[in-house]
């Protein structure tokens, strides 16, 4: 409106020029009264618009003078704060997650945390139960199998943290990874994806990869025997470690476990003379441990993976009742189908148990309850890794070694006490598994392989193509595995030694012979062959639902769980008693339900 008036009053004073040029040429040119006529009676239809339009004007001189004086109490005002105490800066935003969790992260990603667990209930039955006399298995029973609680994060970024509670754990309580880490400043290299971290606490030993593998992601409901009889899984200690682009290297000591049977050593054996022995304190084991692994080929379609562990295990003064993972080999086993409890395989103890000292010894009263047999120098693991997936198609296979190292002279003094001493100065266990995986519905493994885990490389879920939730039918897959694992060592380890056991016991009668015999045998702790078929389904991230048929191939377990004949051994020989079936070939059906966070 303001720039139509203006045209007015220009338009105004337009016609006031025009007038005053033709007043002055009507003085000499009467002709033009007409016209002039016509411009004055336009001028005055356009002289009350110039009142307008100086109004105008003043209003825009009026308001630029407000805004001035408001600019200027603002730059006073400001100056005003200036001028006092500096106040604290405003915290940075904050990201807040409830996909799959609770999750909190600042917008520069120097803190975070997260909340999260998981439940798994397994169910299912076996056909033909048979087991250990005090654990033959079911032959129907659900449970819960894991349900676990964590919380983990970042701080300052090169700071992070885990704990994780499991509420239905075994050993010393429920707590499974407790660790504090730290990513070094200044250690990267041209070679390396990040800088060398370093950890210490309950965490995984670097060894085995379907170990490492969570057990949210595992293709199978349990483990295969290999990796459940072999790898150590979590310990207290320190590590250091660093990967690649496609590389990842990880090496730590480490001792007790939260998953242990007992915290503490046997005292000590410190004989006095060489048959009188006094007990003193004794110390725990503790393990030296590493993982390489490589892959050449790594692309979200196509995958080929490598490694290599090794792992060094002193026992010290640990006996098969505090370190009963490493010196009663295969005692936890339970024929891949935990839930269901048959117990087939296990070594006797290896380090000689705890021996029991006189009461007396040429009237000196030795009432010193028992001591560590030491019967073991130490102990060699090594395992082979080899994976690989082609888009919808997966295979992953482990080998595992065992060498025990054991001294003939503490074997000697064990067996001249009465206890059962099986074996040589050395026995070898190994294991081994392979399996192949379909994704019927198109999803590819070799997206979810991993190099950036804390555990070292490893596989996590398979992005789902088409999620439940979103009208899909989520990612289904189908599996097949052949497992074993061979715990016998030595001379008579397998059936032979139960048919002299038998002939000797039951033929002869003679409890000398077969004590004799027990004693001169090689190490028993069976062997087992297995197959399995599953069946995967994730509907939805967070969901995972799993059904596997287990078929026994082949059972052999003379001096651990069996079927057919019982034997009664003389006394400082009950750890033979048991029964032995080689014949039986259990069918184990199991499914699970889970829900992770």
């Amino acid at each position: 409106m303001a720039t139509t008036r203006t045209n007015q009053s220009l338009a105004l004073a337009t016609v006031g020029a025009a007038l005053l040029s033709t007043t002055a040429a009507s003085a000499t040119d009467g002709a033009t009264d007409a016209r002039l006529r016509m411009l004055e009676a336009e001028i005055a239809r356009l002289r009350p618009l110039e009142a307008e339009v100086a109004k105008l004007r003043r209003e825009a001189h009026g308001a630029k003078a407000q805004a001035k004086s408001a600019t200027n109490i603002a730059n006073a005002a400001t100056a005003a704060v200036a001028k006092g105490p500096p106040g604290p800066p405003p915290p940075p935003p904050v990201f807040v997650s409830f996909r799959n969790g609770l999750f909190v992260e600042t917008e520069d990603k120097a803190y975070s945390f997260k909340v999260g667990g998981r439940i798994q209930i397994d169910g299912g039955g076996i056909t033909n139960p048979i087991g250990v006399p005090t654990n033959y298995g079911y032959s129907g029973y659900t449970s819960f199998r894991r349900v676990r609680l964590e919380v983990e994060g970042v701080a300052a970024k090169i700071w992070f943290y885990k704990l994780q509670y499991d509420f239905t754990g075994s050993g010393l309580g429920g707590i499974r990874d407790a660790y504090i880490g730290l990513k070094v400043p200044g250690t990267e290299t041209p070679y390396s994806n990040g800088p060398v971290w370093v950890q210490v606490g309950s965490i995984y030993e670097p060894f085995s990869l379907e170990a490492l593998n969570s057990s949210k992601f595992t293709d199978f409901i349990e483990r295969p025997m290999a990796a459940e009889g072999f790898a150590p899984f979590r310990h207290v200690g320190a590590t250091v470690a660093a990967h690649g682009d496609n590389w990842t290297a990880k090496g730590g000591i480490f001792s007790t476990s939260f998953e242990d049977a007992s915290f503490n050593p046997s005292l000590v054996s410190a004989p006095a003379t060489y048959w009188a022995p006094v007990a003193r304190g004794g110390g725990q084991y503790f393990d030296v441990t590493g993982r390489l692994t490589y892959a050449p080929i790594k692309t979200d379609h196509e995958l080929l993976h490598l490694g290599v562990a090794g792992r060094y295990h002193q026992p010290n003064n640990a006996t098969g009742v505090s370190d009963d993972r490493m010196l009663r080999v295969g005692n936890r086993l339970r024929s891949e189908a935990n839930i269901l409890g048959m117990q087939t395989l296990g070594t006797p103890d290896l380090s000689c148990s705890t021996i029991t000292i006189p009461g007396s010894f040429n009237g000196t009263n030795l009432s010193t309850g028992g001591v560590t047999g030491q019967c073991v120098n130490n102990e060699v693991q090594y395992g082979f890794e080899l994976a690989g997936a082609w888009g919808p198609l997966s295979f992953q296979t482990e080998y595992i070694g065992m060498q025990v190292n054991r001294n003939s002279g503490k074997m000697m003094q064990s067996a001249l006490l009465g206890n059962f001493t099986p074996g040589g100065s050395s026995a070898f266990f190994n294991g081994f598994y392979a399996y192949g995986q379909w994704y019927v519905t198109g999803e590819e493994r070799a997206e979810a392989y991993s190099v950036k885990d804390k555990n070292g490389a490893s596989f996590e879920q398979v992005k789902i193509l088409n999620p439940l939730s979103k009208g899909g039918t989520g990612a289904v897959s189908l599996v097949a595995r052949y497992s074993s694992i061979n715990l016998n060592s030595g001379r008579w380890s397998g059936s032979g030694l139960f048919n002299m056991l038998t002939y000797s016991q039951f033929i002869l009668g003679n409890n000398t012979a077969t004590g004799l015999i027990a004693n001169q045998a090689g190490v028993a702790g069976g062997r087992q062959e297995n197959t399995t078929l599953g069946l995967n389904w994730y509907p939805d991230n967070g969901f995972h639902f799993q059904a596997n048929w287990t078929h026994v191939l082949h059972w052999n377990a003379p001096l651990g769980a069996s079927s057919a004949a019982t034997f009664a051994l003389p006394a400082g020989l009950a750890a033979l008693q048991g029964r032995y079936q080689s014949q039986s070939h259990p069918d184990l059906f199991e499914v699970r339900a889970q829900i992770y966070w």
